[in-house]
This record gives C-alpha cells, structure tokens and sequence, in this order.
C-alpha cells in the first residue's frame, strides 16, 4: 500500500512536471490564433450615444449620418448605371449600351460634382466604359 502511494506520486508529479510545459505552448498557440478584443469591430448604423452629452457631438452624428446615406444613395446609383452598359456589353447590344453610357456618363459627372469620386477616377471608368462599347460598334461601309 504505500509502495502504491509513493509510486502513484511519483508519477503524478512527472506527468504534472511534463504537463506543464506542454500546457504553456498550447495556450501560446492558441493565443496567436484569437485576435485582441479590440480588433474585432462591428459596423452597423446603430446611432450611438456620445462620451460627453453635449448637442454639439450629437450634431455631429446626425449630419455624418445623413451624410452617408446621402453618398452611398448616389454611389449606389452610379454602380448600377455602369453595371447596366457592362451587361449590355456582354450581351453584344450595340443600342442598349449606347443608351446606357450616355446615361452612366451623365451619373458619373454628377457624382464628381458632389464630390463623390475624383475627376481623374470618373475620367478613368468613362474612358473604359467609351472603349467597351465602341468595341462593339457596328461597320459601316
């Protein structure tokens, strides 16, 4: 019986002696693969509530608010105008992209206007959107 006990010890504090190590290099591994708390952030529109309660940081928020769904609205509209020339391109319809680019122009100039997107980037996909369609212009004789 205390042959057993000291046995039984014995190899209780070899496996403890061993497990910790191994214990340590699993934590540590783990701990590389899990992000700080502070990474991880959510992006939803929930109105939050302002560190000092003063009307001025309110404003702020309402404005910024407004503001972007002002932007997204009219960037929305020209990326769909331009997916509209993009498909009738890849349709070979000559006359629906046509249509289409005067249209998609038109939004991307008002876009730059609204200060929305740089005149270089406007200037840049008109460019791409003309040669795409003019690619596809028929041959008169």
């Amino acid at each position: 019986s205390r042959f057993c006990e000291i046995c039984f010890c014995g190899l209780r504090s070899e496996m403890v002696r061993l497990a910790v190590p191994v214990l340590c290099v699993v934590l540590a591994a783990v701990h590389g693969f899990v992000p700080p708390a502070g990474a991880i952030r959510r992006h939803h529109l929930v109105e939050r509530q302002p560190a000092i309660s003063m009307v001025a940081l309110a404003k702020h928020d309402r404005t910024n608010l407004r503001r972007r769904a002002y932007n997204r609205m009219y960037k929305s509209e020209m990326k769909t105008a331009v997916k509209k020339v993009l498909m009738a391109v890849k349709k070979d319809d000559y006359d629906t992209a046509f249509s289409s680019l005067s249209t998609a122009m038109s939004i991307i100039d008002k876009n730059v206007k609204r200060n929305l997107v740089h005149k270089n980037t406007a200037a840049r996909k008109k460019s791409k959107l003309t040669l795409k369609v003019k690619a596809l212009e028929p041959v008169e004789r």
